[in-house]
């Protein structure tokens, strides 16, 4: 390594070592670590999203397409795929390593010795400070886990969306379908339009209540706007305000035409505050995103896809790709799965069993990935061909392997074991994936 990259990864290092005080919900310490570096997040526009699946692919539209009709646009996701840098992006672009160095830096002198920030209070306090100093037009921000105590929840943003609801992370977040829609509901605003996809009644019946409560105007998909798909990336939209016909998207699946729905929904309240969004560079906007990690295509003969996809929604999304796609392809599916030990397995499986010809059970490096032996047990009472094996490059070896110039190798059950595959495929520096 370069003296610059020791740098680098000695500052990421000592960020990580915030991991030691685990997932802290609550705003009190947030708001003490963003007032000691003078509450950057006060002084840029922001569009706030929440969801259990989708947030990041929305946030990363609406990103583009705001940058596309010429706004300085800030991006703040998590998690990363191979690089903590991709995580807090401007202009398409992610923070410099150096300026990330500094920031670290700035950050820690600053904070009060009262306070002990968790990992992703204090990286949403680096985001926001970048953002700051960056004078961007708006920041497009995603929710790390939840909405009601997330870190990022001392936003005043001028549009809230909250992609969809579904069972994960229970343990914070609760077990109910309706107990999550209230985490999730936690940051809508007063008298500040929501946008809802697609949800079940019950989480819907929770957000209207919410937004009845907050006086939040409410425009949801299906009801006040839809997306229908044309032919593959390619599909119409119907607004309250505009309606657009074959618009090009850069992403695959079903799932996400209804994130762009969402995207766009939110545009023509952008709109409604006077920022100015074209339809040329909406248009160009969709064609241009891109969203690492989620179907990605990163090869061919034989295909390889990545998708981050963890949970039981998910896996619904993934297999009706996946099975729309078996149409157009003569090969197998090969999947390689390697997931968290506290995600429901059993639920993932299911709908994705039916369409493989061979798994392969691997694991992240993460030390709560579960190891393809405990992945097994979820698949025991299923005649299955299964392939073990202990890490990421051992898993894409034998998948090669197995698979003819014809198959489908599709990579799943964790963004970390996505990320350690496409920092494998690529040659590069992983940098360790957590919070």
């Amino acid at each position: 390594m370069t003296t610059a990259n020791v740098s680098y990864q000695s500052a990421l290092h000592a960020l990580y070592q915030l991991q030691r005080f685990g997932i802290k919900l609550g705003l009190d310490t947030t708001k003490a670590l963003l007032s000691s570096v003078d509450n950057p997040h006060q002084h840029f526009k922001t569009v706030h999203i929440a969801g259990t699946n989708g947030k990041g692919s929305t946030a990363a539209t609406l990103a583009s397409i705001l940058l596309a009709t010429g706004h300085q646009t800030g991006l703040y996701t998590s998690p990363h795929l191979i690089d903590f840098s991709e995580r807090i992006q401007t202009d398409g672009h992610p923070i410099p390593h150096r300026r990330l160095e500094a920031l670290i830096e700035q950050v820690t002198a600053s904070c009060p010795t009262t306070i002990t920030p968790t990992f992703f209070e204090f990286a949403t306090a680096i985001a926001f400070l970048y953002f700051s100093e960056a004078n961007i037009d708006i920041g497009i921000v995603e929710v790390g886990m939840g909405g009601r105590f997330d870190a990022t929840n001392v936003l005043k943003p001028l549009v809230t969306i909250i992609t969809n609801v579904g069972l994960d992370h229970q343990k914070h977040l609760g077990n109910t379908i309706e107990a999550v829609a209230k985490e999730k509901c936690g940051i809508i605003q007063p008298n500040t339009p929501t946008v809802v996809g697609n949800v079940s009644p019950k989480a819907l019946t929770v957000i209207q209540e919410v937004c009845s409560t907050q006086r939040s105007p409410l425009v949801t998909f299906g009801v006040d706007f839809q997306a229908v798909e044309s032919s593959p990336n390619h599909f119409d939209f119907h607004g309250l305000r505009s309606s657009y016909s074959a618009l090009r998207y850069s992403l695959m699946g079903h799932h996400q035409v209804e994130n762009a729905a969402c995207a766009l929904a939110a545009v023509e309240w952008l709109r409604d505050t006077g920022m100015p969004i074209s339809e040329d560079g909406l248009r160009q906007g969709l064609v241009s995103v891109q969203w690492p990690g989620r179907l990605e295509c990163v090869a061919n003969n034989p295909t390889v896809l990545l998708d981050g996809a963890h949970n039981p929604t998910a896996a619904e999304a993934l297999a009706k790709f996946l099975a729309d796609h078996q149409r157009g392809h003569s090969g197998n599916i090969i999947l390689v799965i390697g997931m968290q030990k506290d995600k429901d397995m059993k639920s993932f499986f299911t709908p994705l069993i039916p369409l493989a010809n061979t798994i392969v059970l691997t694991r992240s490096a993460h030390t709560q990935s579960a190891s393809a032996e405990e992945l097994a047990e979820q698949l025991s009472d299923k005649p299955l061909h299964l392939v073990y094996t202990a890490s990421a490059a051992e898993a894409m070896m034998k998948a090669h392997n197995t698979a003819t110039h014809e198959d489908t190798i599709c990579v799943t059950g964790s963004l970390l074991l996505v990320g350690e595959v496409k920092a494998h495929l690529k040659g590069s520096f992983f940098s360790p994936l957590r919070g």
